[in-house]
This record gives structure tokens, C-alpha cells and sequence, in this order.
């Protein structure tokens, strides 16, 4: 409730004309092996670990313009590498984009920079891994997935960013299969 109400705030929303400024989808609050889309209910009094890794995923929309943002911190250093990893694969393929690009090639960079590292836990080496069934994508006035994906490896698609599109650049890494499941 409080990051919805700051969202608000600092959008400067107005409820006499609420589709101005608003969200552009509802907050998003991942948690260590949740990678993304969890939203927590009203009431929820779930407390944070010293230890966790946090996903925020929030969007503003300002005439009909959706913004798609999401950033990851942890209350240590605890999980810095995969941060790292995550950071420098999303750079990478924000550095790939641009009009007539394919959007797998991107893919494919990120991929390769996502994937070339490893980070310990408790004295053991873990690979970095992309999460292939997750991805960026298109985004369209009021649409916020506009249907062209730019995913997180090469799947051989053939298309292309076009002149006056606007992407959401979204990497996701993990330690475990690079793949998610819903739950």
C-alpha cells in the first residue's frame, strides 16, 4: 500500500483525472527465488531478511505512455555478484538496441555477458544463468507488452526494433535451473 501511495505521490496523480498520471501496473515485490510479478496483498506483513535479494518492478503511465522500471538490492553484499552479473547483461543489451536490430541478437548478448559469471555461496561456485522463459518487450501506448519480446537469449526470431518504438531492456539472472515456474 505504501509503495503504491508514494508511486502516486510522486507521479503526481489526481483522482478527477486518473488516467493523466497513474501505474502503469501494479507494484511488484519479489523475494530470493520469486524472480518477478509478485505482488504483495494489503496487510501483508511478510518482514524482510537480512540476506534476501528484492526485486521491485514498478510502472508509471502519463497519457497513456507506460514506463517500465525495475531494479534489485539486498540489505548485504551477500548477493552482489548475481547483481552484477544482472546489471552488466542488462547494460549490454540496452548498448545492443537501436532501430533495425533483431530482437533475439540482443537476446543473444545478453545471454553471453549474463553467462559469463559465476558467484560463490558458502564456498561454493554457482553459474550465472539467463531465465530464458522471461523477457523484455515492446511497450505501446496503454499496452504495456506491445508484441514484440526482446528475450534473454537468441531464439533465432527475426524481429526487429523499428524507429519510434520504445523497449522495456529486462534481464534476469539466477543460480538455479534459468527457467521459472509459476506458482
Amino acid at each position: 500500500e505504501n509503495l503504491e501511495a508514494t508511486t502516486h505521490k510522486l507521479i503526481g496523480f489526481n483522482a478527477k483525472n486518473p488516467t493523466k498520471a497513474t501505474w502503469g501496473f501494479p507494484t511488484g515485490v519479489s523475494v530470493n527465488n520469486c524472480a518477478a510479478h509478485w505482488t504483495p496483498n494489503p496487510g501483508d506483513d511478510r518482514v524482510l531478511q537480512v540476506n534476501d535479494v528484492v526485486k521491485i518492478d514498478f510502472g508509471t503511465a502519463v497519457n497513456g505512455h507506460i514506463m517500465d522500471s525495475a531494479f534489485s538490492m539486498s540489505f548485504t553484499h551477500h548477493h552482489d555478484g548475481l547483481m552484477k552479473a544482472v546489471e552488466e547483461a542488462t547494460a549490454a543489451g540496452v548498448r545492443e538496441a537501436g532501430v533495425d536490430v533483431r530482437c533475439a541478437e540482443i537476446g543473444g548478448t545478453v545471454r553471453e555477458v549474463m553467462e559469463s559469471f559465476e558467484v560463490e555461496y558458502n564456498g561454493k561456485t554457482f553459474p550465472v544463468k539467463s531465465i530464458v522463459n522471461l523477457s523484455g518487450h515492446l511497450i505501446k501506448p496503454y499496452h504495456i507488452h506491445g508484441g514484440k519480446n526482446v528475450p534473454i537469449h537468441n531464439t533465432g526470431s527475426s524481429d526487429k526494433m523499428m524507429e519510434g518504438e520504445m523497449y522495456a531492456i529486462e534481464t534476469f539472472g539466477s543460480t538455479g535451473y534459468g527457467y521459472v515456474m509459476n506458482q
